[in-house]
């Protein structure tokens, strides 16, 4: 396997197409080519067959195979996988992108742009999966296929639109001090703050994932047979995570932290002392896991662990999977949040060497919007740096219709305000209660009255509804801004009444 040689300059031969490229590589791809075009021709389509349908057909096992082993053509094919695979494949998945479309239409990005920014990030994205790749294939581990498969890639692209959405919403607030931000989703990144595994493009599971997991299941029990190994806190992780590996657990049946001491006879002078014992070898069980998941399964680590977000993770998290120490725990959560990880070092938190090491253990910095009309108290005290008493009056008096209202109610003054919004805090205004909202489509003249219209736009509004868009509604009523971000707080269009 030559990789040393390998360079981004490599050429496909003019004369040959790509396919007629991948199968002068792989001659061996040749019967799922003649499979799939009869299948093409079979259904009455004439048709050629892509390069991405012939590589999604091969399969990523297949195709990393043929890279270990390739030689010195190994070159040439990862090129055409970045080319003829990667690109192609991403460029799919960007314009299916839920958030990134929402993004442009709240933008009102011409088409033309969005097809242009979708070819600039499918072409970067893929540039960094191809270089994951070569990484996988210099490591020779059995996993490395793991970046050949969708699965990988998509969350990849959800990586990239978050990073996109930020980096846009940061150049608007730094350079457009007048930009009219949708009041209902006052930050934009509050639109892919969502948990990626809701959104339609995101639906499908990873067989990957459900392998990884047996084999992890496999080795644990293998651990749990080598009475070498301090086998007590092991024991508390089956019990504790319901894996029905020992005789003390049932599968699917989780266990507290007192019922476990209680199982399995923790010894402590008082309950609390057993809990707190139990806590102990839970974290020691788990640090064993994570040490031989790194020995043992390099594939797993490099494509689980890379999201402990230094912005959200909690102190144990900090502590126990990124290796910080008490005082970079601290330093951390009280200057959060961060849009890199080279932040840590200009403020001071890291020294400069510890980057590399918490990179390798899976950290990153994705900005956090949180809702302080649905955030825990512990996120709304480590991620938005409130003060206690301040997030306990946060959460008595939510929900709030408007972001404005935490300085009219005087839960905050405004200086606090502001630095709240720069450390990410947001607030949806479906938040609130929806008995406080009143559906335009349905309400009367002295409803609409009370929202600031005038008699005029309040007869016209009710000749010409309904309306599906806030787009369509501003641009017929041609109210003054503030009249209409006073309705956008208020009101709600919907097609029933409230």
């Amino acid at each position: 396997m030559v990789l040393s040689s390998y360079t981004h300059g490599f050429k496909v031969l003019s004369s040959k197409t790509k396919i007629e490229a991948i199968l002068a590589i792989a001659p061996e791809w040749q019967s799922t080519l003649d499979r799939l075009q009869t299948e093409a021709s079979g259904d009455g389509k004439n048709r050629s067959i892509a390069p991405l349908e012939l590589f999604q057909s091969i399969g990523a096992k297949t195709i990393y195979s043929k890279l270990l082993g390739a030689r010195g053509d190994a070159d040439g094919l990862l090129v055409l996988i970045r080319d003829c695979y990667y690109q192609p494949l991403f460029a799919r998945m960007l314009e299916s992108n839920q958030n990134l479309k929402r993004f442009w239409f709240q933008r009102r990005v011409a088409s033309d742009d969005q097809k242009h920014q979708t070819l600039s990030m499918s072409q970067e994205l893929a540039q960094k999966l191809e270089q994951a790749l070569v990484k996988q294939l210099k490591q020779g581990g059995e996993d490395g296929f793991k970046v050949l498969l969708p699965a990988y890639a998509q969350r990849s692209v959800h990586n990239a639109v978050v990073d996109y959405v930020r980096s846009e919403w940061q150049w608007e607030k730094d350079t457009l001090q007048d930009v009219n931000l949708d009041p209902e989703q006052i930050d934009p990144r509050a639109n892919v703050a969502d948990d990626p595994k809701y959104s339609p493009e995101n639906q499908a599971l990873s067989n990957e994932q459900v392998s990884q997991l047996n084999k992890l299941r496999g080795k644990l029990s293998v651990m749990l047979e080598n009475k070498s190994l301090p086998q007590e806190p092991l024991i508390v992780v089956d019990c504790m995570f319901g894996l029905g590996l020992t005789e003390k657990s049932k599968t699917g049946i989780e266990m507290t932290m007192r019922e476990c001491a209680d199982l399995l006879d923790i010894k402590g002078e008082t309950q609390a002392r057993k809990i707190a014992r139990c806590q102990v070898l839970l974290d020691k069980g788990l640090d064993m896991i994570r040490e031989m998941i790194r020995e043992n399964m390099p594939g797993v680590a490099n494509s689980w662990q890379a999201d402990v977000n230094v912005n959200s993770a909690s102190r144990r998290e900090l502590n126990h999977y990124l290796g910080l120490t008490e005082g970079e725990v601290d330093r951390l959560i009280e200057g959060r949040q961060y849009y890199s990880l080279e932040e840590l070092v200009d403020r001071r938190v890291l020294q400069g060497h510890r980057l590399s090491e918490i990179g390798e253990r899976g950290a990153v910095a994705a900005f956090v919007p949180v809702c302080l009309n649905g955030a825990t108290r512990r996120d709304l005290v480590d991620i938005l740096g409130c003060d206690k008493d301040v997030a306990k009056k946060l959460v008595d008096l939510r929900p709030f219709a408007s972001i404005n209202d935490l300085v009219e109610r005087k839960v905050i003054d405004r200086k606090e305000l502001e630095k709240l919004i720069n450390n990410g805090a947001v607030l949806k205004a479906a938040d609130v209660r929806d008995s406080e909202r009143v559906s335009l489509n349905f309400a009367d003249a002295k409803q609409l009255g009370d929202l600031g219209l005038s008699q005029d736009a309040t007869a016209r509004l009710i000749r010409a509804r309904p309306f599906l868009t806030w787009n369509e509604l501003e641009d017929f009523l041609c109210v003054d801004s503030e009249t209409f971000r006073n309705i956008r707080e208020k009101a709600c269009l919907t097609n029933s009444p409230r």
